[in-house]
């Protein structure tokens, strides 16, 4: 649904109509990503009990641009967004980038629980990725699934397209892949590029430079020690092969963190656990919630 937020629309999905009542789970995509990745998580066990909500964050899906350039800009986004919907006290889950928004709204309203996916910090960006990011989305969803997806799902899952590509995002000829960004070739492996599309797809954004902005607005993002010190509420979930966003046991996150209960390591995963091991996702987040 759209709402309006200090003159802007601002697109934000939901499974049901929200019910003030119910505790909110919210999701905050990752970068150049948008609420398309809340219909790959399967939420069915929670979905009675919880609001579920997905933010589009400025210029990505639904949300007009341009995109904010820094996590502070996206948090202050998102508690305006929480603001108009009355919603107080939510669960924060977010991935990759989402979860150093999540990591940052928890540092300044009440939150139930703060859940980060797939979630390193400091979160740095090679200047590879950048350079990708900046042209050639192809080549960035190239690098995001060759280094982050692990498992593959049998089944496709279906995912909705727009934006200046639209559904035909991906022509396909022979083994040849077409896409505003260039031609490659897939003989290799026809059937892993078909698999990845709706993964990729969710890249497709009407602004190519959304990825880009996202990314540099990743590496500076620092929160002040005396947070870290005070951490609470907070769980962490890691891809046990996650090349993008490791599990670190010495991160500074961590360092007051009881790992036995609060870190969560899904084991032969990447960095896209919603699009790799849904049900296995559901049911963690659904024992995250239940503690």
């Amino acid at each position: 649904m759209q709402i309006e937020i200090e003159g802007h629309k601002a697109y934000i999905h939901t499974e049901k109509d929200i019910d003030t009542n119910l505790e909110s789970i919210i999701l905050i995509p990752g970068a150049g990503m948008d609420h398309r990745i809340a219909k790959m998580f399967d939420f069915n066990s929670v979905s009675p009990n919880h609001n579920l909500i997905s933010i589009d964050l400025p210029g990505h899906g639904f949300t007009p641009g341009p995109a904010l350039t820094s996590i502070e800009d996206h948090t202050d986004f998102c508690i305006k967004v929480l603001s108009k919907l009355g919603i107080t006290k939510p669960i924060i889950a977010g991935h990759s980038m989402g979860g150093l928004i999540a990591l940052n709204l928890s540092l300044v309203i009440d939150v139930k629980q703060t859940i980060l996916i797939n979630t390193s910090y400091p979160l740095a960006v090679g200047e590879i990725l950048l350079d990708h990011a900046k042209g050639n989305l192809d080549q960035a969803s190239e690098f995001f699934t060759k280094y982050g997806v692990i498992n593959i799902p049998e089944t496709q899952i279906k995912s909705k397209g727009f934006g200046v590509m639209g559904s035909g995002f991906y022509g396909r000829s022979k083994g040849t892949i077409k896409s505003p960004y260039g031609t490659k070739n897939i003989e290799s492996d026809p059937e892993r590029e078909i698999k990845l599309y709706p993964l990729k797809k969710i890249f497709n954004q009407t602004y190519k430079e959304i990825l880009s902005v996202d990314l540099k607005a990743c590496s500076p993002f620092r929160i002040k020690e005396i947070a870290i010190d005070n951490l609470s509420k907070i769980h962490f979930v890691y891809g046990g092969k996650d090349k993008l966003a490791r599990f670190d046991p010495n991160s500074t996150l961590l360092k007051n963190i009881d790992k036995d209960n609060n870190v969560h390591i899904m084991p032969e995963t990447g960095h896209f656990p919603f699009f790799e091991r849904p049900n296995d996702l559901n049911k963690l987040i659904q024992k995250i919630i239940d503690l």
